[in-house]
């Protein structure tokens, strides 16, 4: 693959963000996708100082934002209804993740569709598509795309992506989920979907555990994964989103920091 620029999730690296910046310039990535954080913690890297830094952080070490994560909507369903507490959640988020990506100079705002947000009805459908249809013309006045992450297969997608029907709404692939969570071939997918994904995917990889093995070693079939990309001339934004410090990976050597460097050395070679 050309043109290729390798990152990782701030969230899977040793400390689970913290200090993330300095980590990646340290062993050589790209780039990282940052989370936004969590509701009751205020949403800490939407706030001004906070941006401040994380902007100071990236001049000095040189390592690109390349997407900014809505990991709450595992906790807070996108697809709240009004009148919930949670609705106005969602919405004060939806705002303030703009915001943010535009402070931070962030191309791809990714917003997962698991847990509370995993849609499982037709109304749960129409509530969500509503929220990225806000966000994908807020986000797309700066030039920012955003990216549904989630378990749907080709069919449900396409369909979720019909009624969004915003040039700058995609899909955010990843290589294990669907495997580990809805026992779906990964190739299947990519054949599906492809013309409907952004150019940043995330990889991990594991048998029965989610990040529960180092790239190539489980049953996911990142290989696979990786020849097909290949061949299909992909490029832009592979992240590492194996969680170095976490069990069961973690187990496999006594510095994380070893694991990220293997995983490092792995997905470059299968990239070529």
């Amino acid at each position: 693959m050309k043109d290729i620029k390798i990152g990782a999730c701030d969230w899977g690296l040793p400390g689970a963000g913290l200090y993330a910046t300095q980590i990646a310039a340290a062993v050589g990535l790209d780039a990282l996708s940052l989370k936004i954080g969590l509701y009751e913690n205020d949403y800490p890297i939407t706030q001004p100082e906070l941006q401040k830094i994380y902007l100071s952080e990236q001049q000095k070490y040189g390592v690109e934002y390349c997407a900014i994560a809505l990991n709450d909507f595992d906790n807070i369903p996108m697809h709240a209804r009004k009148g919930t507490k949670e609705y106005d959640i969602v919405w004060d988020l939806l705002r303030r993740a703009v915001r943010t990506a535009k402070a931070l100079g962030v191309q791809v705002i990714q917003v997962p569709g698991f847990a509370a947000s995993e849609v499982k009805s037709e109304e749960d459908m129409e509530h969500s598509a509503r929220a990225f249809q806000y966000l994908c013309d807020e986000a797309g006045a700066y030039g920012i795309a955003v990216a549904g992450e989630n378990l749907m297969t080709p069919d449900e997608f396409k369909k979720m992506h019909e009624m969004v029907s915003r040039k700058n709404f995609f899909l955010y692939f990843d290589s294990q989920n669907y495997h580990l969570f809805r026992g779906y071939r990964e190739l299947d997918i990519l054949e599906g979907l492809y013309p409907y994904m952004c150019n940043q995917l995330h990889v991990k990889d594991g048998t029965g555990a989610m990040s529960g093995g180092l790239l190539g070693t489980g049953d996911s079939g990142f290989g696979d994964t990786m020849r097909w990309l290949g061949q299909h001339g992909f490029s832009g934004y592979i992240l590492l989103e194996n969680y170095y410090d976490q069990l069961p990976l973690r187990a496999q050597a006594q510095n994380p920091y070893d694991l990220l460097r293997q995983d490092i050395e792995i997905l470059k070679k299968a990239i070529g």
